[in-house]
């Protein structure tokens, strides 16, 4: 795959001019044109970038009959991002230090992109000379490499064989074989382009399907960061809202002050770097790119990159984020919307059965309790009377029992909790592993006219009466009333052997001292073997 894409008209006449040197040159035997050309075709062959850099100085070396050829790679404010070279063994390069970063004579033409032919590297203004345990090098020949009129970085010659000097032939050489490399680079690059386009649009496709294919949310998100870390070599991925981390790669870390430090910077945080440890810096990262995600307003949510290393995100990497930010986003709305409505399904089944109990199940259970009371109207057996009282009795306390259960199946769960729902929490939470579940019973518009303020006092006597019966009593029967009129009262009664005289009642004491708090009043009425009723009083005004 080659073109002429990046290639203008005087890339054109510097090919053309070095041709017609090459045939006056060689007169009858095109030899040297022939290599040459050859050579460009050696070079544009290939589409990967780092193989298609390290052909371009083997064959640059070749040509010219240069011992020595290296490629730098350009990157921010004129530095070596990246240095390909030939004719240095690795014992050699052991030995030398880092690899050069583009001063001296080898950022000349980086500030100067022209092609510079040096008989005598020492003598050139630029030079710097070299680092230890370098090898020497006299003859110089460089070239800078352009591709879409950017330039990309340049190629070097030393130490032409032979001991001889390079000679304009070869620069015109140089400026082909940079004109070639220039060709393949950008060929190299577009294939690069198009395949990382290809990886993050696979990565969309796949994770944006989940949802519809009914995986959990949390799944997919903790696959999308595992994918974009596996693409982008990050450390850690992670997806954040506010102070929670909705996603990440590794282990759990603690994110509350990522959106703090976001925020100090603006709002705006692309790639940064950090001094100061973080706890989601970790295993050595300390640079962060972080892309935001779309929220409600006001809410900080963000697709955030560590890395070791500074990271030039291209225009494809920085698309393939934020298609990640938008599926994130479209996920987890995705996966609210299907939380809600499974919320509201379950309501409506609820307030479903809550309409049968009340439509249904209260009206025979009252009808039955009429015909009971019409029965008992007409016996004389005072024995039979009992029972039946007994049993209208358990009838009226079955419908007071059913109309709570009633108002706890219409309520939804997410609105402030009443005083009902907390009191039944409650009662529920206590009687988890007990024999028996105690009966509760409300009286009066108690979720309406009894202050917040007494709440804690109602949640203590509870857990102190309830707990007294449920562990010490061997009731078969405990009862909870709430009682709403011109005072709150609270009552628990059991039908166990009741409080022993010698018990210690510090429990017992701390919920007269709430009454007292209160300028309401606290009563125990204990029988031995005959239950325990303690009622807590207090005014509503």
């Amino acid at each position: 795959m080659s073109d002429t894409r990046g290639i203008d008209s005087r890339d054109f006449i510097e090919v053309s001019a070095a041709v017609d040197a090459l045939a006056a040159k060689d007169g009858n035997d095109p030899t040297a044109l022939r290599d040459v050309l050859e050579a460009v075709l050696l070079v544009g062959q290939g589409l990967e970038l780092d193989d298609a850099l390290q052909r371009i100085v083997e064959v640059a070396a070749g040509v010219l009959d240069a011992q020595y050829c290296a490629l730098g790679v350009r990157g921010p404010e004129l530095s070596l991002q990246a240095f390909v070279h030939t004719g240095i063994s690795d014992e050699q390069l052991a030995t030398m230090g880092p690899l050069p970063v583009g001063r001296g004579v080898l950022g000349e033409l980086l500030h100067n992109p022209k092609v510079l032919r040096i008989p005598r590297l020492s003598d050139h203004p630029a030079s710097i000379g070299f680092p230890p345990n370098h090898p020497p090098m006299d003859t110089f020949l460089g070239a800078p490499i352009i591709v879409r009129g950017e330039l990309f970085g340049s190629i070097y010659l030393t130490e032409k064989l032979g001991g001889a000097e390079f000679t304009e032939l070869d620069e015109k050489i140089v400026g082909v074989l940079a004109v070639a490399a220039g060709i393949a680079v950008d060929n190299a690059r577009s294939y690069e382009s198009a395949q990382t386009r290809m990886r993050w649009m696979q990565l969309l496709a796949d994770r944006g399907s989940e949802p519809l294919r009914g995986i959990v949310v949390s799944e997919t998100l903790d696959g999308m960061c595992a994918d974009v870390a596996a693409l982008t070599e990050a450390v850690d991925v992670y997806i954040v809202t506010g102070a929670r981390l909705d996603a990440h790669t590794g282990a759990d870390v603690d994110v509350s002050d990522l959106a703090t430090v976001v925020e100090a910077s603006g709002g705006v945080l692309s790639v940064r770097h950090f001094d100061m440890e973080r706890p989601w810096l970790r295993d050595g990262a300390s640079w962060a790119t972080v892309q935001p995600v779309q929220s409600e307003p006001g809410q900080f949510r963000a697709l955030v990159l560590t890395h070791r290393e500074r990271r030039f995100w291209t225009a494809e990497e920085w698309a393939g984020m934020a298609g990640v930010a938008r599926v994130a986003s479209l996920s987890i709305a995705y996966s609210e919307q299907q939380n809600l409505t499974r919320d509201m399904a379950l309501l409506e089944e609820r307030h479903r059965i809550a309409r049968d109990l009340h439509d249904l199940v209260i009206q025979r259970l009252f009808a039955i309790g009429m015909s009971m009371q019409a029965m008992r109207a007409g016996t004389r057996d005072a024995a039979l009377d009992g029972r039946m009282d007994q049993i209208i009795s358990d009838i009226d306390a079955t419908i007071a029992q059913i109309r709570t259960s009633i108002f706890d199946l219409r309520s939804d769960g997410t609105a402030t909790r009443t005083l009902r729902r907390r009191v039944l929490d409650v009662v529920s939470e206590l009687a988890a592993h007990a024999a028996i579940s105690p009966a509760v019973t409300f009286v009066g518009p108690v979720d309406t006219i009894v202050p917040d303020a007494l709440s804690p006092h109602i949640e203590a006597v509870l857990r102190e009466g309830l707990s007294n019966a449920l562990r010490h009593s061997g009731a078969d029967h405990i009862g909870v009333r709430i009682v709403a009129a011109e005072e709150l009262l609270v009552e628990v009664v059991d039908n166990g052997r009741g409080i022993p005289a010698d018990v210690t009642q510090s429990g017992l004491r701390n919920l007269a001292r709430r009454a007292d708090d209160c300028d309401g009043v606290f009563t125990v009425t204990s029988t031995p073997g005959d239950g325990t009723t303690i009622s807590w009083v207090a005014p509503l005004t």
